[in-house]
C-alpha cells in the first residue's frame, strides 16, 4: 500500500518503469510519528526529506519577534522538507510537525543523491519536484501580495479542499498572515449561501 502510493506518485510526474520505482523505493524507510512530534527542528540540518503515506504536517518558522508563523501544509501523496537546508546541507530555517498521527516514507539526502546518479527516472523525478516547488513559491509569494485574504483562502480551499478538517483555524490564518478573527469573519462570509 506505501509502496503504492509512492510509485502512483512518482508516475504522475514523470515516466517512471515499475522496476526503477520498485528501486528507488528501497531507499525509502517507513517511519510513524505521534501528532505533535517535531520531524526537523530549525537551526537543525535538514538531512532528510518525508513523503506523506497518511496524516498531515506543517512547516513554519519563528519571525524575528518570536512569532509563529505557518509557511506550508503536506497531505497524503505529498513530500515536504526544508527544501534550502536539505539541498545546501545547511542549517534549516523552519520547524516540521506533525499535525495528526503520521506515516511517512523517509529518504535521506545521501540516498538521494545515490539514486539520482543511479536511477535516471529518479534525477528526472527530483528535477520536476524542485521545479514545481520553485513554482509554488513564486505563486504564493504573488498570493501573499496581491491577493486579498479572502481570495487567499479561497485559493488554499480549492487547491487543499480537507484543510478546514484537518488544520486548526489559527494555522489557517497564519499561513495567509492574519488574525484568526479575520479569517472566523471570511468563514462566514464564503459559508453563507448568497441570496438570489
Amino acid at each position: 500500500m506505501k509502496q503504492h502510493a509512492l510509485i502512483t506518485t512518482l508516475q504522475r510526474y514523470t515516466h517512471f518503469p515499475d522496476e526503477a520505482a520498485t528501486y528507488f523505493f528501497s531507499f525509502f524507510e517507513e517511519r510513524k510519528y505521534k501528532r505533535g512530534d517535531l520531524l526537523l527542528q530549525e537551526g537543525k540540518v535538514a538531512h532528510e526529506a518525508f513523503f506523506v503515506v497518511k496524516g498531515a504536517l506543517r512547516q513554519y518558522f519563528l519571525n524575528e519577534a518570536g512569532i509563529e508563523k505557518t509557511c506550508n501544509f503536506a497531505f497524503e501523496n505529498e513530500f515536504l522538507t526544508d527544501l534550502e537546508s536539505f539541498s545546501r546541507q545547511s542549517r534549516a530555517a523552519s520547524n516540521i510537525t506533525a499535525l495528526e498521527p503520521v506515516t511517512c516514507l523517509v529518504i535521506s539526502c545521501v540516498n538521494i543523491v545515490e539514486a539520482v546518479k543511479t536511477c535516471p527516472p529518479a534525477a528526472e523525478f527530483f528535477r520536476i519536484v524542485v521545479e514545481n516547488v520553485a513554482t509554488e513559491n513564486i505563486r504564493r509569494t504573488k498570493s501573499l501580495l496581491s491577493l486579498s485574504p479572502e481570495k487567499q483562502f479561497e485559493e488554499l480551499l480549492e487547491n487543499k479542499p480537507a484543510i478546514l478538517q484537518r488544520v486548526p483555524q489559527r494555522y489557517i490564518a497564519q499561513y495567509i498572515g492574519i488574525a484568526p478573527e479575520s479569517l472566523s469573519r471570511i468563514r462566514k462570509r464564503l459559508m453563507v449561501p448568497q441570496k438570489s
